[in-house]
């Protein structure tokens, strides 16, 4: 039996052109006006009744391995599928490339995550691994285990490769106790893994950035440095503070591992000069740091600071932080004045951010947008392979997308003005065999 129920499918298509171009024409008119034309809102997506359907349909496609022409009859759209099943959902977000895969990690914080390494047809599960972080450049990645952190240097796809630094969990929460030892901390996690939200490896293969909700951390040789909170910080607070947590912990490393940007929901974004040790602070344009982003050129550090679902971005010029013009009370430049930003990749043109909404924007170095796509759901991860070719996007909405910037042109389902078309997709579920769409 054919697994198309072409109705549904016909209906589904129509829908989604309608509405991609109900929404397109409302966002063209709203820039085109500055926002001050007055326009009726567009109706409703009306393909949410429909992803029952479409959802049975995506399984017997995969079942009949008929991949091609589930997204020709079935264009991939989130937003009006995933609302019907939430309790399947769960973050998924891509790491970053080795060789033609992308290493993706599938589930919430403080869960067992899935790791795979996916490709547009692929999808090879990761064992005996429980995270992986990358490099900026892609050229190391970080193995953690119950038992430790393992850096290797250009891995194949079983993860071997030259192997440059470990570090126990033993050794790290030793030397955290005694540096901490008034504070519960990272050092007192039972498991430590269930609360690391980032761990990335410095070009040099030697150290790795060590991001948590318990503190953010550099790890070289025998040394475990608190980066934030500081330690002063933790001190004034008097007696009544207890444990050293951090909302919203984030960080980067740039490429050339000189420069490393952090903070957490209560700071002031914070730069690192590696090669000085001076630590640099901005306020930030919204309310609350979020995120942080090098460009691929190591000229310029963005951070992101949010306001709800929406928020600001500002750039820092390193070259003026090296130089020593550029002063802390100084206004910088604004790159977005609009998204919580919860991803980004470089590329040489400018950096692509993700926000809450589900949006990407792909914004230049002087802060003009140069085109935004509707991925549908809040973006997680975002990874550009290293010839720009392909953008992957991981979304809590549990879906890893493909997407081909060199395209040239957008399909009539898209919402957005990108000259980009997704080519491939993995629904990747809780409780449930991984679908390609």
């Amino acid at each position: 039996m054919d697994w198309l129920q072409p109705e549904v499918a016909s209906e589904w298509r129509q829908e989604g052109k309608t509405y991609a171009h109900a929404i397109n024409e409302f966002v063209r008119i709203g820039i085109a006006s500055d926002w001050q034309q007055a326009q009726a809102e567009p109706e409703e997506d009306k393909r949410p009744m429909l992803a029952p359907d479409i959802m049975q349909m995506i399984i017997a496609a995969n079942q009949a391995d008929d991949i091609e022409r589930l997204h020709e009859q079935v264009p991939p759209a989130s937003s009006p599928l995933t609302p019907q099943f939430e309790e399947s959902l769960q973050p998924v977000c891509p790491v970053g490339y080795i060789q033609d895969y992308v290493v993706v990690e599938a589930g919430n914080t403080r869960e067992h995550r899935r790791l795979y390494l996916a490709n547009t047809e692929q999808l090879i599960e990761i064992k005996n691994v429980l995270r992986i972080g990358m490099s900026s450049d892609q050229q190391y990645i970080a193995k953690v285990t119950t038992a430790g952190i393992s850096v290797v240097h250009n891995p194949d796809l079983a993860l071997h490769g030259d192997h440059t630094a470990y570090f126990s969990w033993e050794h790290i929460q030793q030397t955290l106790k005694k540096k901490l030892e008034r504070w519960e901390s990272l050092a007192d996690c039972i498991s430590p893994v269930d609360i690391l939200i980032d761990i990335i490896p410095f070009a040099s293969g030697t150290k790795v950035l060590l991001i948590s909700a318990y503190g953010i951390y550099m790890i070289e040789g025998e040394q475990v440095h608190l980066l934030y909170p500081e330690i002063e910080e933790v001190e004034s607070y008097g007696e009544d503070y207890t444990t050293i947590s951090v909302d919203m912990a984030h960080g980067a490393v740039s490429s050339d591992s000189r420069w490393i940007a952090y903070g957490g929901q209560m700071s002031e974004h914070y730069l690192l000069d590696t090669y000085t040790q001076k630590i640099h602070k901005f306020e930030p344009a919204s309310s609350y740091p979020h995120y942080s982003l090098f460009t691929q050129d190591n000229q310029s550090v963005w951070y992101n600071a949010c306001h709800f679902y929406n928020g600001a971005t500002i750039k820092v010029d390193l070259n003026d932080i090296q130089k020593d013009v550029l002063n802390e009370e100084d206004e910088l430049p604004l790159m977005d004045q609009e998204m919580r930003v919860y991803a980004g990749a470089s590329l040489q043109s400018g950096n692509i951010v993700g926000d809450a909404y589900g949006y990407l924007r792909l914004i230049d170095h002087d802060g003009q947008e140069i085109w935004r796509y509707f991925v549908g759901s809040t973006i997680v991860g975002i990874v550009v392979s290293p010839d720009e070719k392909w953008l992957v996007v991981g979304t809590h909405g549990g879906m890893a997308h493909w997407i081909d910037l060199q395209s040239g042109s957008r399909d009539e389902y898209t919402i957005g003005t990108a000259p980009i078309r997704e080519q491939s997709r993995w629904i990747l579920w809780k409780d449930q065999q991984p679908l390609r769409w």
